[in-house]
């Protein structure tokens, strides 16, 4: 007998008070959720696969799918459970779905895409920064709550047009935990760069970014600074970072870290499979209605 459960409903957690937690997220609408959720399939009563999705940079309607675990052969099993957790998420207002896979991740990447129908729409790109010279002429100033609308229009402006309802954020999605800076014209009227760092165990840190397209030579000033600060409060520590091809200098950045010797880790392909809400504005459809857009179509 197969289910599909939330996992909390499982014997696979013994912490009573994480299963309190979770249970409690459990029964939260999207909007109020406050941590990832996971779902098992069961064969018997033995989990043979599971699921993790996370919102993405707090976003309402958009979420990662952060883990799929799956025993051998078992891909028909991981199709129904990802078909399931959509669904679900779907009916309760989430609109985006994708996956970070690493390429080389042949046996999963046949899955999303050939079999869940997930369309490639960017790669990622992650590097490691080792060890660098802390001097630095560029002073990237912290975020402030004053920042958030206009940090929030320069970051989707520098994402390709055909790639920006997916990835394009709201003003509140800034208002994460992440450690931010933002680099400033002299003046301090413009903004031509924002970073974000995080970290889940405080030894690996992780830049996700965006900077002006005229200012991409400045990337590596960025990570001395961002360098010099973590170096202050942590003696060992990893420093990464994402070049997240749907930026327009995506290149370019990436030219940079291969110039100042930064270490390839992976490209990862970035699959998603995205769900058009009803559409209220005025248009040239007056009496149309757009319910799902189907990606795979061309």
């Amino acid at each position: 007998m197969i289910e599909i459960k939330n996992i909390v409903f499982t014997n696979c957690n013994k912490n009573f008070l994480k299963n309190i937690l979770c249970f409690f997220n459990y029964l939260l609408p999207l909007r109020l959720k406050f941590a990832n959720e996971s779902f098992a399939v069961l064969v018997d009563k033995k989990i043979k696969a599971l699921i993790t999705l996370d919102k993405d940079s707090k976003s309402f309607t958009r979420f990662k799918i952060t883990k799929l675990i799956l025993e051998e052969n078992s891909s028909l099993i991981a199709t129904q459970l990802v078909n399931y957790v959509i669904s679900r998420y779907r009916a309760m207002g989430a609109t985006s779905f994708y996956v970070v896979v690493d390429e080389k991740s042949t046996d999963l990447l046949n899955i999303f895409k050939n079999e869940l129908n997930f369309r490639l729409c960017a790669n990622e790109y992650l590097y490691k920064v080792n060890s660098i010279n802390s001097t630095y002429p560029l002073i990237l100033k912290p975020f402030k709550k004053g920042n958030v609308k206009p940090v929030c229009d320069f970051y989707n402006e520098n994402i390709n047009s055909f790639n920006r309802f997916l990835f394009a954020r709201q003003n509140y999605q800034f208002l994460n935990n992440c450690q931010k800076f933002i680099f400033h014209a002299k003046d301090e009227g413009k903004i031509l760069g924002y970073f974000e760092v995080m970290s889940a165990n405080h030894v690996d840190y992780y830049i996700n970014f965006s900077l002006d397209f005229a200012y991409s030579i400045y990337l590596i000033d960025s990570l001395k600074f961002i360098y010099n600060k973590l170096k202050q409060r942590n003696k060992n520590f990893n420093l990464y970072i994402k070049v997240k091809d749907y930026f327009l200098n995506s290149k370019e950045l990436i030219a940079a870290l291969k110039d100042n010797n930064c270490e390839f880790i992976s490209k990862s392909q970035i699959l998603a499979k995205d769900y058009y809400r009803e559409i209220k504005e005025d248009s040239l459809f007056k009496n149309t209605k757009i319910i799902f857009n189907d990606p795979t179509m061309a």
